[in-house]
């Protein structure tokens, strides 16, 4: 494993969850414009923010995992 602080990892992760939200505003603001439903909307959205985060945490591990 890498020997990065513990203020590194968390700032990092900070990271990861706003680009996930600004995916998942991008994916709902895609959608209202294609005049979808507002529920269709929302769960564009957390469809979005959920495999935004899912891929950053993925690579995440995948980086700290690479020393080992």
């Amino acid at each position: 494993m890498l020997n990065i602080s513990l203020s590194v990892l968390f700032l990092t992760i900070a990271i990861a969850v706003v680009l996930a939200l600004i995916v998942a505003g991008a994916a709902v603001a895609l959608a209202r414009w294609d005049n979808r439903s507002a529920a269709g909307a929302i769960i564009m959205g957390s469809v979005a923010f959920a495999g935004t985060l899912t891929l950053a945490f993925l690579l995440l591990s995948l980086v700290l995992g690479a020393g080992t």
